[in-house]
């Protein structure tokens, strides 16, 4: 145990029962995670590689729409493939493959708890489980299809084992390696890099030594048949990767943009590690702490010097904050604490009547800014039911604040509540808003209209242009069309995204969807070169 008890302090309360917490992590996890089609963005882009791996049999080289994709590791992929071809018979594929990310997510919490309560003691392990569902960049991320799991699960297993270095044995230097190899099958030197130098903190050189041989074999499983069987896709995915991991300052040019979006993506976890880091600083020389310590400096350097600002490129920075912030939780001041919770509770109250606003704006046309708003984004929608969402959407906010209302106080009650008000909140925009979201993001309607339109213009192939990888993947996954180059011109028809179309003459087919940014435009013309 590294945390210092304040010896003036009460005896802290028992946390809450471990039982009850996986429970809420249960739903959080599962709430929203299926039930869906493929959504434009990232959930049908990162769905391409494991439709191929099932239907195409590519489980060595991932590939999209018939092509490699060698951004990611095969990890992610192949737990999401292995996931459809057992439970394809009971879900559809997309919600089958979909499991894989609550499935690494599970993991890498259990992990990573488990972790702090061996770096940190006993009393951090419930606010480990707690603060990584309360954490507001996690939630969307967690429900879509997403390879960035695969690196925060590779992660919680390095840490995990260099948490067990601490006993003698070589288990935990077999499963710090274990953790880097699976962070080089996730997402290559990028996540390597983010792993790998934990190693030289094991206690000896035999233990590093193991460490190392054991990544080093683990990512030669994928790595090896790569070389041997396809050395051309081996040498473009160590380019994209090498890529990806060199640092460069483009992300500094936006600098309010860059502090803005680490300032809410890792809420409320920094507060609390920076203040679990300055009690400690004393202390921050143990092995313990230079572990945290050491993965939360890796991570904020990978996630800030390299790759684009997008939010899911900064999922590795929560579970080493996690563990540097479940030492801070039982030890904040009364003051601070009372903060926590109270600002938790008023920020998911807020959340929740924006949600309900959003869906009386759907329901009984108000306010009337919003709805004329919604209306111009997503036109002809209408909510199917009204009822059974209203009624379960009221329960679940009662049963949220009887709970805030009830719960005793003590040092877990602000991790606790944020907890339980993040799952109330996306169990509520589930509950209102998912048919909305499936209308606005799904590719379903544009792809069904298209496979009619080509039965009357029967062609052997189509060529795309400003096609998306994820329209990509819809029309392959959906309707079994897969696009040709722009440039090959023995396909006669053309498939065109976006309204800017010159010299083509009419189409013979048009879809267009929604409004504003959200607006969809697809064309199909008759080549004429």
């Amino acid at each position: 145990m590294t945390t210092r008890p304040d010896p003036f302090a009460p005896t802290l309360p028992p946390p809450p029962p471990t039982a009850l917490i996986w429970l809420l992590i249960a739903v959080y996890l599962l709430a929203g995670l299926t039930g869906h089609a493929p959504w434009r963005g990232d959930d049908a882009r990162h769905f391409g590689p494991i439709l191929s791996m099932v239907r195409d049999g590519h489980w060595l080289v991932p590939h999209l729409a018939g092509e490699p994709f060698l951004d990611f590791g095969p990890l992610y992929y192949w737990v999401g493939a292995a996931l459809g071809a057992s439970v394809g018979a009971l879900l559809p594929l997309h919600d089958a493959a979909r499991l894989a990310s609550g499935l690494l997510a599970a993991i890498a919490i259990a992990l990573t708890a488990d972790a702090a309560r061996r770096l940190h003691g006993e009393r951090t392990h419930a606010p480990a489980l707690l603060l990584i569902i309360a954490t507001l960049g996690l939630v969307v991320h967690v429900h879509e299809t997403q390879p960035m799991l695969a690196v925060m699960t590779a992660q919680a297993v390095t840490l995990w084992g260099m948490a067990r270095s601490f006993k003698p044995g070589p288990r935990g230097a077999l499963v710090a390696g274990l953790g880097v190899g699976l962070a080089c099958l996730a997402n290559g030197l990028g996540a390597t890099l983010m792993t790998a130098p934990l190693l030289l903190l094991l206690p000896t050189l035999t233990a590093r030594l193991t460490g190392a041989l054991t990544a080093t074999g683990v990512a030669a499983l994928w790595l090896v048949p790569m070389a041997v069987l396809a050395p051309d896709a081996l040498t473009q995915w160590w380019a994209t990767s090498l890529s990806a991991s060199t640092p460069h300052l483009e992300k500094f040019a936006d600098t309010a943009e860059l502090l803005g979006l680490l300032g809410w993506f890792a809420w409320p976890l920094w507060p609390i590690a920076g203040w679990a880091l300055w009690r400690e600083r004393r202390h921050l020389r143990t092995r313990a702490w230079q572990i945290v310590g050491l993965a939360i400096a890796l991570a904020v350097l990978m996630t800030s010097l390299t790759g684009g600002l997008r939010p899911a490129s900064f999922l590795p920075l929560l579970l080493p904050m996690v563990m540097a912030a479940a030492a801070g939780v039982t030890t904040l001041r009364r003051g601070a604490a009372n903060a926590f919770d109270w600002f938790g509770g008023m920020t998911f109250a807020t959340f929740a009547l924006l949600l309900w606003t959003a869906w009386s704006a759907m329901v009984f046309d108000w306010p009337p800014g919003l709805s004329r708003h919604l209306a111009k984004v997503t036109p002809n929608f209408s909510l199917d039911s009204v009822a059974w969402p209203s009624i379960l959407g009221i329960l679940l906010c009662l049963g949220w604040a009887a709970m805030v209302a009830t719960t005793r106080r003590s040092p877990y009650r602000g991790a606790q509540n944020s907890a339980a008000g993040m799952t109330m909140l996306w169990c509520l925009a589930v509950i209102l808003l998912q048919p909305w979201f499936d209308y606005s993001k799904s590719h379903t309607p544009a792809v069904s209209a298209l496979r009619t339109a080509l039965a009357a213009h029967p062609a052997e192939c189509v060529s795309g242009l400003g096609l998306s990888p994820s329209l990509s993947v819809s029309l392959d996954y959906l309707a079994g069309i897969r696009t040709h180059a722009v440039a090959d011109k023995r396909c006669p028809l053309i498939l065109i995204v976006g309204t800017e179309v010159r010299d083509m003459g009419e189409p013979l087919w048009r879809f267009e969807r929604g409004g504003g940014n959200r607006k969809e435009v697809l064309s199909l013309y008759a080549r004429t070169d």
